[in-house]
């Protein structure tokens, strides 16, 4: 598997996560099983970021990877320690930026992702 799908394999799977989460009761098994695995694929994602195909040329995007990387662990400690609305907080900020760079890998030009589009 190259960096690049296990970065797309990640993101989409913490999409997916991120999903069901908002969907499930809150502070129950599932939604902490659901949780530990999206938390998991978003540090996964912000991670294999920086060993794409131009490696050493960082764009704005990875700092939404390096706020992921000190986002995720704070969103742990804060459900741990009871800090519900700071651990919603921190998650919902993790979950627009995934959406925002979804969307930005589909609709600029030359990312791989826009090129996949028909047309």
């Amino acid at each position: 598997m190259s960096m690049l799908h296990l970065h797309l394999f990640s993101a989409l799977l913490a999409l997916l996560c991120i999903v069901v989460v908002l969907a499930l009761p809150k502070g129950r098994g599932a939604h902490r099983v659901w949780g530990r695995l999206g938390a998991l694929m978003l540090l996964v994602a912000a991670l294999s970021s920086f060993w794409l195909p131009g490696f050493g040329r960082f764009t704005p995007v990875h700092l939404l990877s390096v706020t992921t990387l000190v986002n995720v662990p704070y969103a742990v400690w804060a459900a741990r320690r009871g800090r519900i609305a700071a651990h919603r907080r921190a998650l919902l900020i993790n979950a627009g930026g995934l959406a925002a760079a979804g969307l930005a890998a589909v609709a600029v030009p030359g990312r791989y992702l826009h090129t996949l589009l028909p047309g």
